[in-house]
């Protein structure tokens, strides 16, 4: 297990020396402070996380509907699938939303979706996605 402490994250420079803003207005410069993070002792890739030690990311790809009522919107988790601790929440506010797509170049393995990141009552925060099955719950943001 990786021990790192906070002041350590803190203390490391959020940029390569002599990087101004904006940081990434090209590919040179975007691939200088990916390398720059990957020096960090405290970041890991998620290829390196080991299971069964609490390091794992976990991906949901969880079905979900989006049911409108009195002019709100609510995301309703179906019962039997008990991930997270809440069954029905309103939505709040969509902070941002884009279109994923991946491997592409393979039929029946390719994803092409619109995401959403959605803020929730109680303040959640979730990814849905819209895919050719119906709506999934792609992620909870820590």
């Amino acid at each position: 297990m990786l021990e790192v402490s906070v002041s350590e994250v803190h203390l490391y420079p959020s940029r390569p020396e002599g990087f101004e803003e904006p940081l990434f207005p090209t590919a040179a410069t975007r691939r200088a402070v990916m390398e720059h993070f990957l020096e960090a002792s405290w970041l890991m890739r998620a290829s390196e996380l080991k299971g069964k030690t609490g390091e794992v990311a976990h991906a949901l790809e969880e079905p979900v509907e989006i049911k409108d009522c009195d002019g709100r919107s609510y995301v309703v988790r179906s019962r039997g699938l008990r991930r997270c601790s809440w069954r029905k929440l309103r939505v709040v506010e969509m902070l941002e939303r884009w279109r994923e797509v991946r491997g592409w170049w393979d039929e029946d393995g390719c994803t092409d979706r619109r995401v959403f990141r959605l803020l929730l009552a109680g303040g959640a925060v979730v990814d849905v996605a819209r895919g050719r099955s119906g709506w999934l719950l792609v992620g909870v943001v820590d």
